[in-house]
């Protein structure tokens, strides 16, 4: 079916099909499904006086609205770079994300106030075969709208659709227990309307904090995914001439719009020109496979002298035993007459909440060790 209306309402040639139109695309279709199941759950409701089936219906309104929320935001999202906004408005997609959550909680909010009522003034309902119909087929079209959702989201690479699927995921969740209260109230007369109601209600506006949640943390910087990080590293580290690589930042700037930035160790022995030459070639291999703005610092090492191997292999075994997890890059040596400077970063978890206490047990074993060496050392987090 997904296919089948892709081919019918965009275009055969799937690669000229942008992210505008797929999100133009479902906006359309989660307006349309969801218009038509609030208005026969509406009717549902009133016919069967049932408080739950009237709540369901008009969260499927609020759903619709999310539709349309999600059709502006791939509009907006679409708009090229100006002035303002030089990266582009990829983020446009997570706020529309952030707005459906919001949109979500406040419906799961006002079914809490319903079914409370219900259920402190209870009134009859009269489930009746067309009612369960009628909820039979909600069902089924909102796990094929999830379904579709999710397809769609998968392909672009869409939080907004992530989160309507999910969205339209609980909705079939939340017309299942109303079709159960209907059936149980049809078989046996006993009412839990309110009662469901009030479940429903609960796992929605759960889900709508766990989409709001996982928004705002994109919106607010959130770290790489590990997959990501090591296919960068391992791209970089593919070219002979790289020795070593740190100081890796992804921002992110909406779904295939980000800027990586990273030091790339050279040997110091090698021709500036040559190194240059190679980190000029992985930038563009870099840009080319993830749509990235990319800039690549150099950093040269000198590899060949003894006594500096030496001295990093030390400092580096004074970190594993303090911690397995501290890491050390861009390692320097400055030799003098009367003593010697180690210069050197070391990354570290965010755990480490004194940082200072770690600096001066580092700078003790070193010197414990030789009181001729000095270290100047920085310590930083990582940024993935």
């Amino acid at each position: 079916m997904t296919e089948l209306l892709i081919r019918i309402f965009l275009n055969k040639n799937k690669s000229a099909i942008t992210r505008h139109s797929y999100g133009r695309l479902t906006g359309i279709v989660g307006i349309t499904a969801n218009l038509i199941l609030f208005t026969v759950k509406v009717i549902a409701g009133f016919l069967s006086s049932s408080v739950a089936v009237i709540a369901d219906g008009f969260n499927n309104l609020s759903d619709a609205g999310s539709s349309v929320v999600t059709l502006v935001g791939f509009r907006l999202a679409s708009a090229p770079p100006d002035k303002e906004h030089p990266f582009g408005h990829g983020r446009m997609e997570y706020i529309t994300a952030m707005v459906i959550a919001i949109m979500i909680l406040f419906a799961g909010i006002e079914l809490v106030r319903t079914s409370l009522n219900k259920i402190i003034n209870p009134t009859d309902t009269e489930f009746g075969l067309v009612t369960v119909i009628i909820l039979v087929l909600a069902i089924g079209i909102k796990l094929w709208l999830a379904l579709f959702y999710r397809n769609i989201g998968k392909r672009i690479d869409s939080e907004a659709l992530r989160a309507s699927s999910a969205d339209s995921r609980n909705d079939v969740i939340c017309t299942t227990f109303v079709l159960v209260s209907a059936l149980i109230g049809w078989f046996t007369d006993i009412n839990i309307d309110g009662y469901i109601g009030v479940g429903v209600a609960v796992f929605v506006m759960w889900s709508g904090i766990s989409i709001l949640r996982d928004t705002v943390s994109l919106l607010l910087g959130q770290a790489p995914s590990t997959e990501l990080v090591n296919d960068i590293k391992n791209t970089v580290l593919s070219h002979q001439g790289i020795i070593g690589l740190h100081d890796l930042i992804v921002h992110n700037y909406g779904p295939g719009k980000c800027i990586v930035s990273l030091h790339a160790e050279v040997p110091s022995e090698d021709k500036m020109v040559h190194s240059h030459d190679l980190i000029d070639q992985v930038e563009k291999e870099i840009a080319e496979k993830y749509s990235a703005a990319v800039c690549i610092h150099m950093d040269p090492v000198d590899i060949n002298d003894e006594r500096v191997n030496a001295l990093r292999t030390f400092v580096t075994g004074i970190l594993e035993d303090i911690d397995s997890t501290l890491s050390l890059h861009d390692f320097r040596v400055v030799f003098g007459k009367t003593h010697t400077n180690l210069i050197f970063d070391i990354v570290v978890p965010f755990k480490y909440k004194n940082k200072r206490d770690l600096l001066e047990k580092v700078e003790q074993l070193v010197q414990e060790s030789d009181p001729n060496l000095f270290t100047v050392i920085t310590i930083e987090n990582s940024y993935t």
